[in-house]
């Protein structure tokens, strides 16, 4: 992953941290709940030591996830000779194809939800190598890509899909 969209990955990141931490105090302030006013609070966010510490954890937190967020798996199969199977893999998760030459093929969700509780970082790019393909992109959309795609091309080639 180059330093570009590492930093795109990781600043997407934070800014759902970030709603995601004023969903919280919204919430609590909507029920009652806060044990302050919101002005107590974002003035104890930015001067005491507590919330200077919760802002370092968010963006140390974002400035990881792309490292484990993200990720690349190999699959025994070959880019166009399984490339019917490739593409109704990846409608069967929900995915579409969006963009695709001779050595790659790129699949985004097909849903507008799911596109943007993922902050428009759901592409997963399918690229050939020698005796295999690439799956690359986010952990949880590539890992199971990687599972249907496996269990999909062993019935199409009448084979296990366990190994001993």
């Amino acid at each position: 992953m180059n330093t570009k969209r590492y930093l795109l990955h990781s600043t997407k990141y934070f800014v759902k941290l970030l709603v995601l931490l004023a969903i919280i105090y919204l919430l609590l302030f909507a029920t009652g709940t806060a044990r302050v006013s919101a002005e107590v609070f974002l003035q104890e966010l930015f001067t005491a030591p507590r919330g200077w510490l919760m802002i370092g954890a968010m963006v140390l937190l974002a400035a990881a996830y792309p490292r484990f967020g993200f990720v690349s798996r190999k699959v025994k199969a070959d880019l166009q000779a399984d490339r019917e199977i490739i593409i109704q893999t990846f409608l069967a998760a929900g995915y579409v194809l969006v963009r695709e030459s001779e050595q790659e093929m790129v699949f985004r969700a097909s849903s507008p939800v799911r596109r943007f509780i993922a902050a428009y970082d759901d592409p997963v790019t399918v690229h050939g190598e020698k005796d295999c393909i690439v799956l690359e992109g986010i952990r949880k959309e590539t890992v199971q890509a990687q599972f249907r795609l496996d269990s999909y091309l062993a019935a199409s080639n009448n084979t296990p899909t366990t190994k001993s």
